[in-house]
This record gives C-alpha cells, sequence and structure tokens, in this order.
C-alpha cells in the first residue's frame, strides 16, 4: 500500500524502518497513550517489526521530504462490535510532529482508502479522556462521540483508563465526502 498527501507518505512497514520504529515505540509518552509498554531494547521492536510485515493492517508514516518514519496508523476487528463489519482505527505520532496536523493530514488519505478497499461498516476510534490531541483529531474527521468506556484499557502501569469512543459509519464518510 502507498498513499501519498502533500506532506506524508503512507506506506507498508519495512525491515528498513527498525531503529526509526525502536524510537517510535521506546517513547513513553506515546506507549502511555497507546496502552503498550514502551519497547525497552531494539530486540523487541525486531520482533513486533517481523510480525507486522506479515499483517496488512499495519501502516508507516513517514515525511514526503526526507522519508523520515514519524508514525503509524493501523486497523483491526473491532472488539466491541464484533458481528459487524467495524474495525477500529489506531494511530501514533512522534511527539516532535504533535499538533501540526500531520495525523489529521494522514488520515484524511486513509480512511477513504479503508472504506474503498475493505468491506467496513463502521470505523471506531478509542481513546484516553486525557488525550485531548487525539480527540481532536479524530473530530477533525468527523466522527460521531458515542461516550465514554469506563475501565477501558489497563495501562502497562496497572492502571486502569477510562477512554472516549468515536465511531464513523460508512454512510457518515460518503455523506461528507
Amino acid at each position: 500500500m502507498h498513499l501519498e498527501t502533500k506532506r506524508l507518505i503512507i506506506r507498508d512497514f519495512n525491515i528498513n524502518d527498525l531503529d526509526a520504529y525502536f524510537k517510535l515505540k521506546a517513547n513513553p509518552s506515546l506507549a502511555y497513550y497507546a496502552g503498550y509498554k514502551p519497547y525497552p531494547d531494539l530486540k523487541t521492536a525486531k520482533y513486533r517489526l517481523q510480525n507486522i510485515l506479515m499483517l496488512h493492517d499495519y501502516y508507516a508514516i513517514a515525511l514526503k521530504s526526507t522519508g523520515e518514519l514519524i508514525g503509524d496508523i493501523n486497523f483491526y476487528k473491532d472488539p466491541i462490535r464484533s458481528s459487524t463489519d467495524s474495525f477500529q482505527l489506531g494511530f501514533t505520532l512522534d511527539v516532535p510532529f504533535w499538533h501540526k496536523g500531520f495525523m489529521t493530514e494522514a488520515l484524511r488519505a486513509f480512511i477513504p482508502y479503508l472504506f474503498k478497499h475493505y468491506s467496513i461498516d463502521i470505523l471506531t476510534c478509542v481513546t484516553m479522556i486525557e488525550n485531548q490531541a487525539s480527540k481532536h483529531v479524530i473530530e477533525a474527521l468527523n466522527f460521531h462521540y458515542d461516550g465514554i468506556i469506563r475501565h477501558y484499557k489497563r495501562l502497562y502501569t496497572g492502571d486502569m483508563a477510562d477512554c472516549m469512543i468515536y465511531t464513523l459509519t460508512k454512510n457518515e464518510f460518503e455523506r461528507n465526502e
């Protein structure tokens, strides 16, 4: 898969991304909001990246100007709506690129790709209540706020996080396109 926007390339990961992928996944700020433990070493990152290379649901976000890996986007079967064609969308962006419109730009290209190439009725985004940046991105993409799910995610610290859930149906997407 290969998508381009004004400033970004959204593409499949490759093994050459290992060092940049490790840097991204070792960052405690990113890991906290995504709900995983920061990767402790390159070996862990390599193992995970090798698994990603076999899947078709996890993509790299790179700067078009330099090729630098700055984030990722993934999607997977929605665990809440398992009896529908519903998928959950996840994304991570490296801290130096926050608040510059990069993730909104990436998702504006990626979401149409998903609806066009996959049988999806509903896209879901779930974010921790305190993650205001992700909330802003999700709302800018016309997702509907459905409410709060208490104790939705167990963090690597052991704490439970309350999360906001947002949805975008295929019909809503087509009306807004």
